[in-house]
Protein backbone atom coordinates (compact mmCIF):
# COMPACT_ATOMS: atom_id res chain seq x y z
CA UNK A 1 0.00 0.00 0.00
CA UNK A 2 2.62 2.14 1.25
CA UNK A 3 4.18 1.52 -2.54
CA UNK A 4 1.74 1.98 -4.41
CA UNK A 5 0.75 5.34 -3.10
CA UNK A 6 4.26 7.24 -2.68
CA UNK A 7 4.24 5.63 -6.60
CA UNK A 8 0.88 7.64 -7.52
CA UNK A 9 2.13 10.18 -5.44
CA UNK A 10 -1.21 9.98 -3.04
CA UNK A 11 -0.76 10.61 1.09
CA UNK A 12 -2.22 7.14 2.95
CA UNK A 13 -4.17 9.60 4.64
CA UNK A 14 -6.41 9.93 1.49
CA UNK A 15 -6.84 5.76 0.71
CA UNK A 16 -9.26 3.94 1.87
CA UNK A 17 -7.81 -0.25 2.26
CA UNK A 18 -10.60 -2.81 2.68
CA UNK A 19 -9.51 -5.99 4.16
CA UNK A 20 -10.94 -9.34 6.01
CA UNK A 21 -8.05 -10.77 7.89
CA UNK A 22 -5.26 -10.73 10.21
CA UNK A 23 -2.46 -9.98 8.04
CA UNK A 24 -4.43 -7.01 6.65
CA UNK A 25 -4.68 -5.37 9.75
CA UNK A 26 -1.56 -2.81 9.52
CA UNK A 27 -3.18 -1.97 6.00
CA UNK A 28 -6.34 -0.83 7.65
CA UNK A 29 -4.50 0.81 9.63
CA UNK A 30 -1.74 2.59 7.99
CA UNK A 31 -4.48 4.12 5.54
CA UNK A 32 -7.14 7.13 6.02
CA UNK A 33 -9.75 4.74 6.68
CA UNK A 34 -9.53 1.59 7.57
CA UNK A 35 -12.65 -1.09 6.25
CA UNK A 36 -13.44 -4.52 6.81
CA UNK A 37 -16.43 -6.79 5.35
CA UNK A 38 -18.67 -7.89 7.28
CA UNK A 39 -17.31 -11.42 7.66
CA UNK A 40 -14.02 -10.29 8.51
CA UNK A 41 -12.21 -11.75 11.79
CA UNK A 42 -12.78 -9.79 14.96
CA UNK A 43 -9.41 -8.55 15.32
CA UNK A 44 -9.58 -6.89 12.06
CA UNK A 45 -13.37 -5.86 12.71
CA UNK A 46 -11.42 -3.54 16.02
CA UNK A 47 -8.66 -2.15 14.29
CA UNK A 48 -11.31 -0.68 11.41
CA UNK A 49 -13.31 2.67 11.07
CA UNK A 50 -16.19 1.23 9.46
CA UNK A 51 -17.68 -2.48 8.81
CA UNK A 52 -19.34 -3.30 5.88
CA UNK A 53 -23.14 -4.87 5.91
CA UNK A 54 -22.01 -6.75 3.15
CA UNK A 55 -19.26 -9.62 2.96
CA UNK A 56 -16.32 -9.53 0.53
CA UNK A 57 -18.79 -12.33 -1.81
CA UNK A 58 -21.77 -9.82 -1.69
CA UNK A 59 -21.20 -6.01 -2.57
CA UNK A 60 -19.03 -5.05 -0.17
CA UNK A 61 -16.66 -2.80 -2.10
CA UNK A 62 -19.78 -1.51 -4.01
CA UNK A 63 -21.01 -0.74 -0.80
CA UNK A 64 -17.78 1.34 0.20
CA UNK A 65 -17.61 3.07 -3.16
CA UNK A 66 -21.22 4.50 -2.75
CA UNK A 67 -20.44 5.10 0.51
CA UNK A 68 -17.41 6.67 0.61
CA UNK A 69 -16.37 7.51 -3.05
CA UNK A 70 -19.33 8.78 -4.94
Amino acid sequence: MKFVSDLLHIDLKDVIAVGDNQNDVPMIKATGLGVAVSNAVDELKEAADYITKNDCDHGAIKEVIEKFIL
